[in-house]
């Protein structure tokens, strides 16, 4: 879901310590072991390959965050021209971590790195703007449900769990239902 002016996505700003460094996550200040860097690297390589994003393309910066709004889990943000002072991040509430599952946490980093890569694209892949466009609606999208029921997949090889990737699936369809405006 996009909460706009702050965060947008699903799963849905700041500790501000960037996960994130030479395109692959080097540590967090507060590391919690639920956060599998590995395999969100992995899967940031999966989401430039799907969506043809430049190789160089650097992962937006991966921060806890207590302002995380409390109906939502993490998101990603960015500046609009509605909205120029927004950090470009993925923003997550130190709740999720705490909350749900390694398998459900990464696979929402996939989903928010999935919004980055369509709002790169829109943008002619030029990360360094101060301002975004955002005019295309994600949730909803063929495109956009195949990569994130993908990723889910990806998940999967990892850990095996169908229940999980169940999950992951609902939330596919959850986001369109419940946010199709984003």
């Amino acid at each position: 879901m996009t909460l706009r002016p702050v965060i947008a996505c699903c799963l849905a700003v700041v500790l501000s310590t960037p996960l994130w460094a030479n395109d692959a996550i080097t540590g967090i200040e507060v590391t919690a072991p639920e956060i599998d860097f590995d395999v969100i690297n992995r899967l940031w390589g999966f989401v430039k390959k799907t969506t043809h994003a430049p190789k160089d393309l650097p992962p937006p910066p991966l921060v806890l965050d207590w302002h995380v709004p409390p109906f939502a889990r993490m998101g990603f943000q960015y500046p609009t021209p509605q909205f120029p002072d927004n950090t470009m991040q993925i923003s997550i509430a130190p709740r999720t971590i705490e909350g749900y599952s390694k398998e459900m946490v990464t696979w929402g980093v996939g989903h928010e790195l999935v919004h980055y890569a369509f709002i790169m694209r829109e943008n002619q892949w030029q990360n360094r703007r101060a301002t975004f466009a955002d005019s295309l609606k994600h949730h909803c999208d063929l495109e956009f449900k195949a990569i994130t029921r993908a990723i889910a997949d990806e998940i999967w090889k990892i850990y095996h769990s169908d229940t999980q990737r169940a999950a992951m699936y609902d939330e596919v369809e959850k986001s369109c239902f419940n946010e199709p405006n984003q």
